[in-house]
């Protein structure tokens, strides 16, 4: 990553050879004065330069660059809810087992982000008012309130074994190249409240899907059809492992409907979504001017992430 050159404010007076202060005159006392005409002893102040017409922009960080701040640290040897928010593991953990994740990254632009906290602020407010008093914590920022990747499950949480982590992320890359999908754009469409018995928590959710309405083999029945072959290969993978696939509901004769199931958190609440608080989500999202900013949100997919531990692969997906 190239540096910025930065000019500097002030430089160094030249010293003598002898690096003695002979030949520097003594110190002058400012002249006293008002209006433009004050001057230091020195001679008159230089005027500051002008800024640039463009001030050259900072280049964007590679995606390798988040890889390397994939998770947080450890601050326990062992789970501790009251370190998570009241949260607890899906899968708890153990010495020698690899919590483990598939899934793909966005890091919304900075307009976009700007959207969602605007929003989930005002679901916060509205939602603490109810009669259950709801608390929603809002996914978009971390505790310094910086702003947090976001994603799209591939897998569920599932757990490997030391001597499975090696060859796990070589087999999920194998599959993503096999199945030949380029790289493509999802667009967002409704916000819905979504239980997960797992995590006994309810997430507020982004609904994706594809963005192209004609493709070769696809249906009209499935307008999420990159998403649902990733996640049909991503699921072999992993059954192959011994862990349970994503979605399994939509196995069989629900298969159609698996295309409707891939979404983007960005808030959760131990709460239960009441209609309560499902008619406060519609008042905040259901507006029309942000429906229509939400709905106009594109996500960029150009790479699958395989998280191992606290690790981070990036395989990235061939360009069309």
């Amino acid at each position: 990553m190239p540096l910025v050159d930065y000019s500097s404010d002030s430089d160094s007076s030249a010293s003598g050879a002898d690096g003695s202060d002979a030949g520097i005159p003594p110190k002058k006392q400012r002249r006293t004065g008002s209006g433009e005409g004050s001057a230091s002893a020195f001679g008159p102040s230089p005027s500051p330069s002008p800024a640039p017409a463009h001030a050259a922009a900072l280049p964007p960080l590679p995606p390798s660059f988040h890889d390397l701040y994939a998770s947080t640290v450890r601050t326990a040897t062992r789970d501790d809810p009251s370190l998570h928010q009241g949260r607890t593991r899906q899968n708890p953990h153990v010495p020698g087992n690899w919590p483990s994740h598939i899934y793909i990254e966005w890091h919304p632009p900075s307009a976009v982000h700007s959207l969602l906290v605007e929003l989930v602020s005002s679901l916060q407010a509205q939602a603490r008012t109810l009669s259950s008093a709801v608390q929603v914590t809002s996914l978009l920022l971390s505790d310094l309130a910086a702003p947090q990747p976001l994603h799209i499950s591939l897998s569920r949480p599932i757990v490997l074994s030391s001597a499975q982590k090696d060859t796990f992320s070589a087999e999920v890359e194998a599959a993503i190249r096999a199945s030949g999908i380029a790289a493509f754009t999802l667009a967002c469409s409704t916000v819905e409240w979504h239980r997960t018995a797992e995590s006994g928590r309810s997430f507020l959710v982004l609904r994706v899907h594809g963005t192209q309405e004609a493709r070769e083999g696809d249906t009209e029945d499935n307008p999420n059809p990159e998403l649902t072959e990733l996640l049909r290969r991503c699921n072999a993978v992993v059954a192959k492992y011994g862990q349970p696939g994503l979605y399994r509901w939509a196995e069989g004769d629900d298969v159609s409907r698996v295309w409707k199931a891939f979404h983007v958190s960005i808030a959760w609440s131990f709460a239960e979504p009441t209609e309560e608080l499902k008619m406060v989500t519609e008042r905040v999202f259901g507006q029309t001017t942000a429906k229509g900013r939400i709905q106009e949100v594109r996500v960029p997919v150009e790479g699958i992430k395989v998280k191992i531990g606290n690790t981070a692969y990036d395989i990235a997906i061939k360009r069309s």
